[in-house]
């Protein structure tokens, strides 16, 4: 593959940035009455209705063979599976636990990307995917939080974590076949589909008792747009260009964009730990990118 552009990188740092601010939202729509099953749901059928609106516009685009949506259908299904993974690591766990252990996604598609294709990490890029995760520990202060009864859903949170690596790798061996507005549309509505299965099978209700109704559906598109339609466009449209191992590394910008945001909107208290934890992320997604050598 050849070396990423400054555009692709740009782009991938911004699904980081865009899922950092999607948290914080998160955490306000559950305090309006949300439950995370509803917003799931409703984040991917906003998108369904975007992508679909754009894929009648443009069309399919150039053929693809079926390896192709063999790939994307499995991205569907393991993007789909990192939200419900994390909902059951939440309801089990301190959201801190399972924050932190969702970042080992970044080795998780290090190891990923040289089993498909036996290009063996850089030591700049381990250097950095050990970075990421230790600032991510850091910052959720792991070490404090990780006793033995706040770690009951960190399977699941680890399980989110292999499904968001999966859903890297699947992503950026998807060629040039389908337009992005189509590769969008069918994770969307694989998501859907899987979100509705697994709230049948658990009993979960799925109709927001948010007040009025007008009020709900502002909450599910400002959430679909920030939680699905700009970062799954973006990652099905740039990542293919800069590899699965480098654009889990760019947006690892997640969790410093979060950090600053639960400040402003939330009143979370910033302390030294979360300064640190942020630095050592910062340092790891730049490591790659350094002159020298091995970055070369």
């Amino acid at each position: 593959m050849k070396k990423p552009d400054a555009l692709s990188c740009g782009m991938m740092t911004l699904v980081g940035a865009t899922w950092g601010l999607h948290g914080p939202a998160i955490k306000l729509a559950f305090a309006a009455g949300f439950t995370l099953p509803q917003l799931v749901l409703g984040e991917y059928l906003v998108a369904a209705a975007v992508f679909g609106g754009a894929v009648a516009l443009q069309g399919l685009g150039p053929r693809a063979d079926p390896r192709f949506w063999g790939r994307l259908l499995l991205a569907g299904v393991f993007g789909c599976g990192v939200p419900l993974a994390l909902f059951w690591a939440y309801r089990l766990g301190p959201v801190s636990i399972g924050a932190t252990l969702l970042f080992l996604y970044v080795p998780f598609s290090q190891i990923l990307s040289f089993a498909i294709t036996r290009r063996s990490p850089t030591a700049r890029e381990w250097a950095s995917a050990a970075l990421i995760v230790i600032g991510a520990a850091v910052a959720a202060d792991f070490l404090k939080q990780a006793d033995a009864a706040h770690l009951r859903g960190a399977p699941f949170a680890v399980l989110a974590a292999f499904c968001f690596a999966a859903f890297f790798a699947l992503t950026a061996r998807l060629g040039g076949s389908g337009t992005p507005a189509l590769r969008s549309l069918t994770c969307s509505l694989v998501g859907a589909a899987l979100t509705l299965a697994v709230a049948a099978a658990a009993g979960w209700p799925l109709l927001p008792a948010v007040h009025p109704a007008g009020r709900a559906a502002v909450w599910l598109l400002g959430l679909g747009v920030f939680g699905q339609v700009v970062p799954v466009f973006l990652t099905l449209r740039f990542l293919p260009r800069t590899g699965s191992g480098l654009g889990s590394i760019l947006a690892s910008t997640e969790l410093p964009v979060a950090v600053a945001t639960s400040a402003v909107l939330l009143g979370e208290r910033i302390g030294p730990a979360q300064i640190a934890g942020v630095a050592l992320v910062l340092a790891g997604i730049a490591l790659p990118h350094l002159p020298g050598r091995a970055a070369a």
